[in-house]
């Protein structure tokens, strides 16, 4: 055991292990993307030299993968990877610091560049019934129907997105239907987790990555032409470790213990909402406010005025997912001016909401 520091927290923790990894465990969050505990850090990960996608052929240079570049932290002063550094005797760690937030921020301004993210950018997102786009943004532009469990959303917001973040432009990417899995290559942030599933996880090595030699971009796909000539033992480690959309299990075929094998990576709560549960209610103060319900795909669902909050929130556990709530004295007041704001925006009532109660007997 060794003794570190992050962000002026003392720990006592296992030589060896990574200054992401022990952060984690400790419930202190780093932002991060390629990470996955389940298999070994990305960076240094050696490229391959072929890939397909949907038969066609890929060609790189060598080279190694550099991560994601989101979980940059400042550890004895120094800008590192969190991934990929171990922790040592005596090391003090401020994830907080500006330089690491700035080397964040333009990282992830790279991955939206080449992946759908007009939903996670909207301001209406909260409501949105993902259907019909408020602004007319193509389909093509949206995020997946995975949203609401999207590990780049959620991941996106703990870091902030910067203004000057690219619209982001369909490139027409392949999208592959195998004999059991979908694949839309739209959607890849080339984070190469699939890759070291299928190696790790399954000692397989139907998934791999190129270097491009004209900008050094990653480039995920098949080691062979087809799912079988690859290899593909069709275990669904790819479908479970992937952070967003890109691989889907056609038949939604049953958990195995390949698929059992994967364990949940942790990830920071929404900036906007808390998850509805005994715990998180039981901290709230018993004073007026207003507060709103959310659906799991993040879609308000009912808002309400109410003098004590917590009681109130207590009674509302197992209706919703989510909630974010303000204290506020004047909270009939205020619960009508947050339904004509959802009005406006959307043109409907919550779901959960009666109209002619909230609108009328206030």
């Amino acid at each position: 055991m060794v003794r570190i520091t992050i962000d002026g927290v003392q720990l006592d923790v296992e030589e060896g292990k990574t200054i992401l990894e022990v952060a984690l465990k400790n419930n202190i969050y780093i932002p991060n993307l390629c990470y996955h505990p389940n298999v070994s850090p990305a960076p240094g990960k050696i490229a391959d030299e072929i890939v397909y996608r949907n038969g066609e052929r890929y060609q790189g240079v060598e080279g190694e993968y550099e991560g994601c570049g989101l979980c940059f932290v400042i550890a004895d002063g120094e800008i590192v990877k969190a991934c990929d550094t171990p922790v040592r005797d005596g090391l003090k760690v401020d994830t907080r610091d500006e330089r690491a937030i700035k080397e964040r921020k333009s990282n992830l301004v790279r991955i939206f560049a080449t992946h759908p993210h007009v939903c996670i950018t909207c301001e209406y997102r909260n409501g949105c019934d993902r259907i019909q786009c408020t602004f007319g943004y193509p389909v093509e532009e949206r995020c997946c129907d995975l949203f609401s469990k999207c590990e780049l959303r959620f991941t996106a917001e703990y870091i902030g997105i910067p203004p000057e973040t690219p619209r982001y432009m369909y490139r027409g990417l392949p999208v592959v239907e195998e004999k059991l899995y979908k694949w839309d290559w739209n959607y890849c942030i080339n984070c190469t987790r699939c890759v070291r599933g299928c190696r790790e996880v399954r000692e397989a090595n139907a998934l791999g990555f190129v270097i491009e030699s004209s900008a050094g971009n990653v480039i995920v796909g098949r080691t062979a032409q087809t799912d079988v000539e690859s290899g593909c033992k069709f275990c669904g480690v790819c479908v479970e470790i992937c952070p967003t959309g890109v691989v889907r299990d056609i038949k939604k075929k049953a958990s195995n213990k390949w698929r059992d094998s994967i364990v949940a990576k942790k990830l920071p709560l929404l900036t906007e909402a808390l998850e509805l549960t005994p715990e998180s209610v039981a901290s709230l103060p018993d004073s007026p406010g207003v507060f709103r319900l959310y659906d799991e795909n993040m879609e308000v669902v009912y808002i309400k005025g109410t003098p004590n909050l917590r009681e109130e929130l207590h009674s509302e556990v197992g209706r919703a997912a989510y909630f974010d709530y303000e204290e506020h004295e004047m909270y009939t007041m205020r619960e009508s001016e947050l339904i004509q704001e959802f009005l406006q925006k959307h043109g409907r009532m919550p779901k959960l909401n009666d109209e002619v109660d909230d609108l009328f007997d206030l």
